[in-house]
């Protein structure tokens, strides 16, 4: 379940969700956008019956607010007071940046986030019982981990399971070194398979290869150097799904041992709350 909401501003703000304290002077009585964002689907039309199915796209994100604001007279905090501090928050939320991120803490899952913009700040001036909406969009469809995960073995990997706990397939940053002189690599999560091949000579030993499969990041590099042509025909970008991923590095041959996998990072993303 929610329980709170912080906003990460110049001086962070923390709004209560389940233990609400009803003399706060900014109230949460709901926030909408949390839940999937809506998914374009495209398909393709045969030349006669039926079609085919081409991918989808997720649109962005739009988190709607919906504040109580509580003055506090005996303090000399009335309700204009209160809409300036939301001025501040949502729309000057830190020096030289529109952008505010918004911090999810739940006690189920680890903290979550997502960056948007205000768009709407309508506030509901002559009501008896005022209230505030606040609109944000967000590029990002997803709500991600605060946290990244990282695994590091200076030896290496050949094969090692990798628990994702994320419901939206994300990719991540791995690094590998090579053992054995040879012309491929092949990495394989759950199946997926992407092969690199060195054209005309190996890659030499020590040689440490990146390989970044998160979309909008991708890029392949040898020893800091962009590598991307080295991608083989009908390469796929391998990504971690929910549960127990296993991710297998080798050479031409499965076990092989040639290049092992010696750092990987991800951040887990999910559809909503």
């Amino acid at each position: 379940m929610l329980q709170q909401v912080i906003l990460q501003t110049a001086a962070p703000v923390t709004l209560d969700i389940e233990s609400v304290d009803p003399s706060d002077i900014v109230i949460v009585e709901s926030i909408s956008g949390l839940d999937p964002s809506d998914v374009t689907v495209f398909m393709g039309d045969y030349s006669r019956d039926g079609g085919y199915y081409q991918g989808r796209r997720s649109s962005g994100r739009n988190p709607v607010f919906n504040l109580k604001l509580n003055p506090d007279y005996p303090n000399d905090i009335e309700v204009s007071d209160i809409r300036e501090m939301l001025y501040d928050w949502f729309l000057e939320p830190s020096p030289g940046s529109d952008e505010l991120m918004v911090t999810l803490k739940d006690d189920r899952k680890p903290d979550r986030y997502f960056v948007g913009v205000t768009e709407k700040l309508p506030a509901d001036i002559f009501s008896r019982d005022t209230k505030a909406q606040v609109s944000m969009l967000c590029a990002d469809p997803f709500l991600r981990s605060v946290d990244q995960v990282v695994g590091h073995d200076a030896v290496g990997w050949i094969s090692v399971p990798v628990t994702y706990e994320g419901s939206k397939r994300v990719g991540g940053f791995f690094q590998f070194l090579v053992k054995t002189a040879t012309n491929t690599l092949n990495f394989d999560i759950g199946g997926v398979l992407m092969t690199l091949v060195k054209p005309g000579s190996n890659f030499a030993i020590n040689d440490v290869i990146t390989v970044n499969t998160e979309i909008g990041s991708r890029a392949i590099k040898l020893n800091g150097t962009d590598v991307m042509a080295y991608l083989a025909a009908g390469a796929r970008w391998p990504e971690l799904n929910k549960g127990v991923n296993t991710i297998k590095t080798y050479g031409p041959v499965e076990n092989d041992g040639k290049i092992v996998m010696t750092d990987y990072v991800y951040r887990a993303a999910w559809w909503g709350i």
